[in-house]
């Protein structure tokens, strides 16, 4: 399980909490990747009973960028697990069943390789809002190139996902 964190000190020692209580056998490694944090979340992360790695430090011979896909790429460099699992590290009121709902299918069907949650996320009160990229890049594509697909709610969600890796076997 991999949680890519920037300056989440208020928010990830009680994910690592619930994960290490709730999920703790089903959990092979709990690796937080700190994404160049200002305040102590690499310290609070690692109280809490996650392995954590420096961004800038895993492969370091590579040109340092900014953003949470290059904390979860480089999260394949320091994990070794068949099945990884993403999680955002500043959920707040953080449930197990965030995890199980996207790992289950990658444990169920060995045909399924990729999983990602879809959820409401109130925005001013309305109980169906988007988050950044579905309203700004994904919503307008699907209605420009694909109308038949424009009712579809909040197709995508940041916040979980469990991917097999492809190398060992599983389709790509």
């Amino acid at each position: 399980m991999v949680l890519p964190a920037r300056d989440e000190r208020d928010t990830v020692g009680e994910i690592v909490g619930v994960i290490r209580r709730e999920l703790g056998p089903l959990v092979d490694e709990l690796v937080v990747i700190d994404s160049r944090s200002t305040d102590d979340t690499a310290l609070v992360a690692a109280r809490a009973g996650a392995r954590v790695h420096a961004q800038d430090e895993i492969l370091p011979q590579l040109k340092p960028l900014d953003g949470k896909g290059e904390a979860l790429w480089k999260s394949l460099a320091v994990t070794s697990g068949d099945v990884l699992v993403f999680v955002d590290a500043d959920i707040r009121n953080f449930r197990p069943s965030l995890v199980l709902g996207v790992l289950g299918p990658l444990l169920g069907d060995p045909s399924v390789a990729y999983a990602k949650g879809c959820y409401d996320r109130p925005v001013n009160a309305a109980g169906n809002g988007g988050g950044r990229v579905t309203e700004l890049v994904a919503r307008p594509l699907i209605n420009l190139h694909w109308p038949e697909l424009a009712g579809f709610v909040q197709p995508l969600a940041g916040s979980t996902r469990a991917g097999a890796r492809p190398w060992n076997g599983c389709p790509s």
